[in-house]
C-alpha cells in the first residue's frame, strides 16, 4: 500500500473516532481499579432519576475497601449524581462488586443543560484512584400545559344565559425544549371524574393528559431491494417502533434491483416464500418499495407499466389477506441518473418525477380495487434536507453537508443516516407519532439523529395534504378545533388559536371566549382545552365546567274545548302544559270552576316536565242534567313550583255545552265467501246510539282494481229512532279467475255530515288447471353419442296453488337414456310457470331414428301429458389437442406446435384444417404441415403449426389465432383451438462483484459477474466490455429468467490511468434481437502513482537570450505534470548573475503570477521576463524552478540552463581593425585624414576632365528617391525616427527607445511581450 492510502486509512480512522467522542467513555485509570458503568451515556426526561450502576474490580493483590465520590464540576446545578453509598468493603483480589449512583435531573432542564459528572473510586487505606466520565442529556420532550384552575371557583365557572365572558387562561411549555401550540376546545360529556375530584379553593380539579405514544402499530412486512435492505432498514423500524412502545414485529423480502413486477411474479407464485407469507394474515401493513428509477419512467414504458400493474395486484392480494399496504416513495440519487441523463438530469427533477410516480401509482390502484392504500414519503424528506440546506445558502452537494451523508459513495443507496431517516418516516406514517426524541442503538450522532426526526415529522404531519394515513381517522392531532360538539348556539372558541416559539417553562396567557345563548338549558357543560404541540404532535388538555343557571316558564293551553260535554254525562279531557323555561321543573296543579252549569276535578296533582317538552294534565268534567246546549263552563288552573311556592301560573279556560250524536255499524261476521261468478247477498245494519231520531244515508265506495262487485238492492236512506237500528241488503260478485280475500269500502253519512266507514271482506275460492308446454317443434333432436335437452315449461292455469309430484315417460327406445326433472315436492303457484329440463342422451352405437316420447306429470290434485319426437341423428366432429396453449415465436427459428386431430363423430371423415389468424398475421409468419386429415371413428393425427416472428410491434401480452378442424360431411361441425402468440422479449441484467481494492495503472483489476436472461426465451448473449480492455466470457446461452454462475474477468488498466474513480461497463446484447442491449458501469479505483524525481517537466522555448543596454527581454516556459495526480505550486528562479536581473513571470491568462494547478498530464505556459537592473555588461546562467506540492508532499523540477547576455554602456571606438592588424586610435586618425585628402584630389580630377552639361531636373529627381528609397521590413521589424520612437508591429503601441542602444537591435515591446527587431529609419535591412 502507497504511503497515500496509509494517510488515507489514519484519517478515516480519526475521523471516525471524532465522531464518536460526543458518547466515548472516558477513564483515569490506575491499573489496580479497573471501573465499568452500565450506562456511558445517560438519557433523562427533566424531573426524572435513574440509577447507575458502577462495577469496581480489583485487579491488585490484596483484600480492598475503596470510597466513591462523584463531582459535578462544569455541569449545570439541575443535575445531581449521588452515590447510594460512599464506600465499598472486603473486595477480594480479581474479584468486582457494583455500587449504585442515582442521578437526577430538576423539572426546569433544557437540553442545554447536558454535559458530563465524574465518579471518582480511591482505596481507603492505598493511593491507587482510578475516576471515569459518565455523559449526560436532557431528553427531548414535548409536553404543554393548559391551566384553567383560575377560571371562576377553581375551573367551575357560573354563567347566565345570554352571558358572554372573555377568560384569560395561562399556557405553559412544562417541555424541555421550546416549542409552538395549536390551541383548541371540545364539549366533554363525562364530567363524573371531574366532580369526584372538585372541592370549591382546591388547585386540583383541572388535569393534563400526560403525552403518550400510541399503544400498539401493527406488524410490517416490507418488499424492496437494496435500498430496504442497506443498513437493516426494517430492524432499525422495529427498534423505533418498540422504543416507542408499540410491541410490533417487522420482516422483509429483498432481492437487488427488484421492482414491484417481480414481487407481484413471487406472491403469486404458488409455494413461494412471499406468498406464504403474506397468506398467514398476520401482516396488518406491507411496505412496498419499487426499483429506484421505474417510478418516474414516461407512463407508456413496459416497465412502469409492469410496476403499475404489479402494485394494483398486491394491493388487491393484501387486503385479501386484511391487511393495508403502504408505498416507500424512494429518492432521488445525487446527481441525477448518469443512465438516464434525459429524464432525470439532476437530484430534483428526478425527485419530482419519482413523488409523481409513486402518486400514480396509488392513484391506479385506488381506482382499480377497494383496497387500503398510503405512502410514506421518504423521499420528500430528503428533498425537505436538501431545499432547507439550499434556503440557507449552502450547498447540498459539499461532501460535509447532511444532504450528501444520506447517501453511499455511488450517489445512489442509502447511508446509515439515509437509512434512519427513511425508518423516522415510516415510524410517523404509520403511527401518527413523532419520532422526535426516540432513542436507538445508531451509532449516529446525537445532533444529527434529532436533525433526522425533525426532518420525518415534518414532511409527515405538516406536509403535503395529497398524502394521508391510517392515523388520521383515529384521533391523531391535525389542525384544532373550535367550539366543537358544543350545544346549539353556543360559542367557545379562542381568540388567537396560536401559541408560536414558547421557549421551555415558559407562559403566555390565551383567551378564551365563552358565549352561551339566552335560552341555554340550565347546568354543567365540560369544556375540554386542548394544545396540541406542533413540533411533537401530541396534545394535552385540561377540564374546565361552565355552570348555566335556571329559568323557569309555563304555558297552558287548552286544545280540546271540541270535545263534547253532553247534558248528564261525564267527559275526561286534558290540558296541554309546555315548560318554556330552561330548566326541568316540577309543579303542582289545582283546578277551580269559575261559573257554569259543570263541575271539574283533577286526575294528575304534580308532575315534571322537562324543559322545551309538553305533555297532557287530564281531568274529569261532569255537566248538570239542567244544562242547555250553548252554556258556557269557566275554569282556572293553578300551576305552583313544588321546590318554590312563591313561583305560580294561572290559566284561565271556558268550553260551551252541546248534545251527542252517534251510530254504530254492524257488517257480516268473517268474510263472505264468493265462488267466481256466482252473485251472494249480505246485509248491513246501523245502531242509532245517539238522543233523537237520525238518517243515515249508505254509499258504495267505487274501486275498479277489485274483481269483486258490489250493489245496493233496495233505498240508499233509512230514518232511525234512537236506539234503534236499520238494515241495508247488498249483492256481491267475484269475477271469473279471481282468487283469495278482497275488500270493498262503504260509508254511512249522518245529516250532520257525521260519517263512518265499514269495511266488508270477501274470500273467492280457488280452482285448479295444470299443462306442460314443450318445444314449438314438438321433437328432441341428439347425435350418437351426445347429450341433448329442451325446456318444458309448467304451467298453472288455475287460480289454487299445486304441489308437483313426479314425471313418468313412455315409448323411449333402447340406447337412450332420459333425464327426466325432479319437481317432487314443487309447489307451483297460481298463475305461474315453472321451466324445467328434459335431456336425453344416446349412445355412440345407437343408430338413426325416430321414436313418439308421451311426457306425464302427476300433483296432488291433477295431472297433465305432452307428447314429443325423439329423433336421434348421427354425429360429425373432430376435437384438437394441441400440447400448448401458448407459443413464444422470434424472428430467428420457427417454433413448433404439435396440435392432435381426434375423430369423434360416429362416421370416417375426412376433416379441413384451417388457420383464423386475423391481425395476427402482420406480425407472424404461420403455416400447418397438413391441411386436411381422413379419419375413421376414434382416429387420431398430429398436425405441426410452424410459427416465426416476421414484423415487430404486436402486443406483448400475445395474440389470438383460431386452429379450425371442420367437417366435410357437415361443414356446420367444427371443432375450435384458440392459442396465443407472443413475440419473444429479450433482456438481459448484470449483476457485478468486483474486488474493490484500488489497483495502480498499468495494472489489471478484476471480479466475477452473473448474467440473468429477463426476457421470456431462451436466448444467446454477447458479452463485451465498454472503456477497458477485459479477459472474460463472450457469450453465454440462458433459459428465461435463468442466470450464469459467477463468470470471472480480467481487465488491463492504460498505463496514463488517471488516479482516484474511473468507470467501464460490461455490455449484454441479445443475439435474438441486437438491440436488446444490457450495459452495467462498474466503478473502479486507481491509486496516485509517481516517481519523486519526475513529477514535472520543464522545457524552455530559447537556452539563450541577449539584453540590450537597459532593455529587456522574454521567454517563454512550459510545465507540465508528468504524474497521474493533480498537483500545484510555485516558479522560482536559481543560478548564477539572477541579481542583475528584474524576474517577472505571467501565466496564460496574462496575469502576474508564479502558482500553478495542473491536472494529470496537463500543461500550462508561463513567459518570463527579464529587465536589466545593471549597466555593465553581464554573462548570467539562470534555471527556473518549480516547487511542487502533490498529496502532502513536496517535490522539485527544474528547466535547462537559459544563458543571458547583458550588453553595458557603448563606447568611442579606440581604433579599428584591418585585414587582421590592429590599429592605435592615433594612427587610424592619421590614416582617415589621407584618405580624405586623397578623396578630394580624386574628385577634383574627375570633375576637371568630364565635360560640362545640364543635368535634367528629371534625373535628378531619379537620383533622390533612389537615395531615399526604403527596403521592405521583414517579420517583426520596425524602424526608429528621428525622435527615436518605434511602432511595435504586433499591437501597434507606440514606445519610445531606451537610450543607449544604435539600430539594429532586438527589444520587447512592454504592451504585448513581443520580440522586435528595430532597424535604422531609410536604411535597408541588416542581417
Amino acid at each position: 500500500m502507497s504511503q497515500l492510502s496509509i494517510r488515507a486509512v489514519v484519517l478515516v480512522a480519526l475521523m471516525l473516532l471524532a465522531s464518536a467522542s460526543p458518547l466515548a467513555q472516558f477513564t483515569r485509570a490506575d491499573p489496580e481499579i479497573e471501573l465499568q458503568v452500565d450506562m456511558s451515556h445517560m438519557i433523562l426526561i427533566a424531573g426524572e432519576s435513574m440509577n447507575l450502576t458502577l462495577t469496581i474490580e480489583n485487579n491488585g493483590s490484596s483484600i480492598e475497601t475503596y470510597d466513591v465520590e462523584t463531582s459535578t464540576d462544569g455541569l449545570s446545578s439541575l443535575w445531581s449524581a449521588t452515590p447510594t453509598s460512599n464506600s465499598v468493603s472486603n473486595v477480594l483480589p480479581t474479584y468486582n462488586t457494583t455500587t449504585t449512583i442515582v442521578v437526577h435531573l430538576a423539572e426546569t432542564a433544557t437540553p442545554s443543560d447536558n454535559g458530563k459528572f465524574t465518579i471518582f473510586v480511591n482505596e481507603s487505606d492505598g493511593i491507587a484512584s482510578t475516576s471515569i466520565d459518565v455523559y449526560v442529556s436532557v431528553a427531548i420532550v414535548y409536553n404543554p400545559y393548559v391551566d384553567a384552575t383560575g377560571i371562576g371557583d377553581q375551573g367551575l365557572l357560573a354563567m347566565q344565559p345570554g352571558q358572554s365572558l372573555d377568560l384569560s387562561i395561562p399556557v405553559s411549555n412544562y417541555g424541555s425544549v421550546m416549542d409552538s401550540y395549536l390551541l383548541g376546545v371540545g364539549e366533554e360529556p363525562d364530567l363524573s371524574g371531574w366532580w369526584a375530584n372538585y372541592s370549591s379553593s382546591d388547585s386540583s380539579n383541572t388535569t393534563n393528559t400526560t403525552p403518550s405514544w400510541s399503544a400498539s402499530v401493527s406488524d410490517v412486512l416490507m418488499f424492496g431491494n437494496s435500498y430496504t435492505s442497506a443498513n437493516g432498514l426494517s430492524s432499525m423500524l422495529e427498534e423505533l417502533l418498540r422504543s416507542a412502545h408499540s410491541p410490533s414485529n417487522t420482516s422483509d423480502f429483498t432481492s437487488g434491483g427488484w421492482t414491484i413486477a417481480n414481487h407481484w411474479d413471487d406472491v403469486n407464485t404458488s409455494g413461494s416464500a412471499q406468498n406464504l407469507s403474506l397468506a398467514t394474515g398476520v401482516w396488518d401493513t406491507v411496505v412496498l418499495q419499487d426499483q429506484s428509477q421505474v417510478p418516474g419512467f414516461i407512463r407508456t414504458n413496459s416497465d412502469w407499466l409492469a410496476s403499475k400493474n404489479g402494485s394494483i395486484h398486491l394491493a388487491d392480494r393484501v387486503d385479501t389477506e386484511g391487511g393495508a399496504m403502504m408505498l416507500f416513495m424512494t429518492w432521488g440519487r445525487r446527481s441525477g441518473d448518469a443512465m438516464n441523463p434525459t429524464l432525470y438530469p439532476n437530484y430534483t427533477v428526478m425527485q419530482d418525477r419519482l413523488e409523481e410516480g409513486y402518486i400514480d401509482y396509488r392513484d391506479n390502484i385506488s381506482l382499480s380495487t377497494s383496497a387500503e392504500i398510503y405512502i410514506a414519503p421518504v423521499g420528500l424528506a430528503f428533498k425537505h434536507i436538501h431545499d432547507t440546506i439550499v434556503a440557507s445558502g449552502g450547498n447540498p452537494l459539499s461532501p460535509t453537508s447532511t444532504f450528501y451523508g444520506l447517501y453511499t459513495a455511488d450517489g445512489s443507496h442509502p447511508s446509515t443516516s439515509g437509512s434512519y431517516l427513511s425508518a423516522c418516516v415510516l415510524f410517523a406514517a404509520l403511527t401518527g407519532d413523532s419520532p422526535v426524541g426516540l432513542t436507538d442503538n445508531t451509532t449516529l450522532d446525537a445532533t444529527l439523529r434529532l436533525t433526522l426526526q425533525q426532518a420525518a415529522a415534518e414532511v409527515v404531519f405538516n406536509g403535503s395534504s395529497t398524502y394521508n394515513y391510517p392515523w388520521e381517522s383515529s384521533g391523531a392531532i391535525q389542525g384544532m378545533s373550535q367550539h366543537s360538539t358544543f350545544p346549539p348556539g353556543w360559542e367557545v372558541r379562542w381568540l388567537d388559536d396560536q401559541i408560536e416559539n414558547l421557549s421551555a417553562n415558559g407562559q403566555e396567557t390565551a383567551t378564551l371566549r365563552i358565549s352561551i345563548p339566552s335560552d341555554a338549558s340550565p347546568g354543567a357543560t365540560g369544556v375540554r382545552l386542548y394544545a396540541g404541540s406542533l413540533f411533537g404532535n401530541l396534545t394535552t388538555s385540561t377540564l374546565m365546567v361552565v355552570d348555566v343557571q335556571a329559568n323557569y316558564d309555563l304555558q297552558v293551553d287548552f286544545l280540546n274545548a271540541s270535545d263534547a260535554f253532553i247534558p248528564s254525562q261525564q267527559t275526561n279531557t286534558t290540558l296541554r302544559l309546555s315548560n318554556i323555561g330552561t330548566t326541568s321543573a316540577t309543579f303542582d296543579y289545582a283546578l277551580t270552576v269559575l261559573s257554569g252549569p259543570c263541575t271539574a276535578s283533577l286526575l294528575t296533582y304534580t308532575s315534571t316536565i322537562d324543559a322545551g317538552v309538553s305533555q297532557d294534565l287530564p281531568f274529569q268534567v261532569d255537566v248538570g242534567t239542567v244544562a242547555n246546549v250553548g252554556d258556557v263552563c269557566s275554569l282556572r288552573l293553578t300551576s305552583t313550583l313544588a321546590s318554590d311556592s312563591t313561583v305560580s301560573f294561572l290559566r284561565d279556560f271556558s268550553f260551551e255545552i252541546d248534545r251527542q250524536i252517534d251510530f254504530v255499524l254492524q257488517g257480516p261476521s268473517g268474510p263472505t265467501l264468493l265462488d267466481p261468478g256466482v252473485e251472494t247477498t249480505l246485509e248491513v245494519r246501523v245502531f242509532n246510539t245517539g238522543s233523537e231520531s237520525e238518517t243515515f244515508s249508505l254509499q258504495i265506495n267505487s274501486n275498479a282494481s277489485s274483481p269483486v262487485t258490489v250493489e245496493l238492492d233496495g233505498a240508499s236512506s233509512v230514518t232511525v229512532a234512537a236506539e234503534a237500528s236499520a238494515i241495508w241488503t247488498l249483492k256481491a260478485t267475484a269475477a271469473e279467475g279471481s282468487l283469495g280475500v278482497y275488500e270493498r269500502l262503504i260509508t254511512v253519512t249522518h245529516d250532520s255530515l257525521l260519517e263512518q266507514n265499514l269495511s266488508l271482506q270477501f274470500d273467492v275460492q280457488p280452482i285448479a288447471d295444470l299443462r306442460l308446454q314443450g318445444p314449438l317443434d314438438g321433437r328432441i333432436v341428439v347425435q350418437s353419442g351426445e347429450e341433448s335437452s329442451v325446456i318444458i315449461a309448467i304451467e298453472n292455469e288455475g287460480t289454487s296453488n299445486i304441489t308437483l309430484d313426479t314425471f313418468t315417460i313412455a315409448g323411449l327406445p333402447g340406447g337412450v337414456d332420459a333425464g327426466l326433472p325432479d319437481v317432487n315436492g314443487y309447489v307451483l303457484e297460481a298463475g305461474s310457470v315453472y321451466n324445467v329440463s328434459f335431456s336425453v342422451t344416446a349412445s355412440a352405437a345407437t343408430s338413426a331414428r325416430t321414436d313418439a316420447l308421451t311426457l306425464r306429470l302427476i300433483a296432488d290434485s291433477t295431472e297433465a301429458l305432452l307428447a314429443i319426437e325423439l329423433q336421434v341423428i348421427d354425429r360429425t366432429l373432430a376435437q384438437l389437442s394441441p400440447n400448448t396453449n401458448q407459443i413464444i415465436a422470434g424472428p430467428s427459428a420457427l417454433t413448433n406446435v404439435t396440435i392432435e386431430v381426434t375423430n369423434i363423430g360416429t362416421l370416417q371423415d375426412t376433416f379441413l384444417l384451417s388457420i383464423g389468424a386475423g391481425e395476427t398475421s402482420n406480425y407472424f409468419e404461420l403455416s400447418l404441415s397438413k391441411t386436411s386429415v381422413v379419419l375413421g371413428i376414434g382416429e387420431s393425427e398430429s398436425v405441426v403449426l410452424s410459427v416465426r416472428e416476421t414484423a415487430v410491434g404486436a402486443n406483448p401480452s400475445g395474440l389470438p389465432i383460431n386452429i379450425v378442424a371442420t367437417s366435410t360431411l357437415d361443414p356446420s361441425s367444427s371443432d375450435t383451438s384458440i392459442l396465443t402468440l407472443i413475440p419473444m422479449t429479450a433482456g438481459a441484467d448484470i449483476n457485478v462483484f468486483a474486488d474493490e481494492t484500488p489497483a495502480e495503472a498499468g495494472g489489471t483489476i478484476s471480479g466475477t459477474f452473473t448474467v440473468i436472461n429477463t426476457g421470456n426465451s431462451v436466448d444467446v448473449f454477447s458479452l463485451s466490455s465498454v472503456g477497458l480492455d477485459c479477459q472474460m466470457e463472450s457469450s453465454v446461452t440462458l433459459q428465461p429468467g435463468g442466470s450464469t454462475l459467477q463468470l470471472p474477468y480480467v481487465c488491463a488498466l492504460p498505463e496514463d490511468a488517471l488516479a482516484g474513480t474511473n468507470a467501464f461497463s460490461f455490455r449484454a446484447v441479445s443475439t435474438a434481437r441486437s438491440d436488446a442491449i444490457h450495459n452495467e458501469a462498474v466503478v473502479y479505483a486507481i491509486d496516485a502513482t509517481w516517481d519523486p524525481d519526475a513529477v514535472a517537466s520543464i522545457t524552455l522555448a530559447d537556452s539563450d537570450l541577449s539584453i540590450p543596454y537597459l532593455g529587456g527581454s522574454s521567454t517563454t516556459i512550459t510545465i507540465t505534470n508528468l504524474v497521474n495526480i493533480g498537483i500545484s505550486g510555485k516558479l522560482t528562479h536559481v543560478g548564477v548573475g539572477d541579481g542583475v536581473f528584474r524576474i517577472k513571470f505571467n501565466n496564460s491568462l496574462g496575469e502576474v503570477s508564479d502558482s500553478f494547478t495542473l491536472a494529470p498530464g496537463a500543461s500550462e505556459i508561463f513567459v518570463v521576463r527579464f529587465d536589466a537592473l545593471s549597466t555593465d555588461a553581464v554573462d548570467a546562467e539562470i534555471r527556473i524552478r518549480a516547487l511542487i506540492q502533490i498529496d502532502g508532499s513536496s517535490g522539485n523540477a527544474e528547466s535547462n540552463p537559459l544563458e543571458i547576455r547583458l550588453k553595458g554602456e557603448p563606447q568611442p571606438p579606440q581604433g579599428v581593425t584591418l585585414l587582421g592588424a590592429e590599429l592605435s586610435k592615433e594612427t587610424t586618425l592619421q590614416a582617415m585624414a589621407a584618405g580624405y585628402v586623397l578623396f578630394a584630389l580624386a574628385v577634383m580630377v574627375i570633375r576637371l576632365r568630364k565635360p560640362r552639361s545640364v543635368v535634367p531636373v528629371e534625373e535628378e529627381e531619379e537620383e533622390e528617391e533612389e537615395e531615399t528609397k526604403q527596403y521592405a521590413l521583414g517579420p517583426n521589424e520596425c524602424r526608429m525616427d528621428s525622435n527615436r520612437r518605434i511602432s511595435c508591429p504586433s499591437c501597434e503601441a507606440r514606445l519610445a527607445v531606451p537610450g543607449g542602444n544604435e539600430p539594429p537591435f532586438r527589444f520587447t515591446c512592454p504592451t504585448c511581450d513581443s520580440s522586435i527587431r528595430v532597424v535604422e529609419y531609410g536604411t535597408a535591412p541588416k542581417f
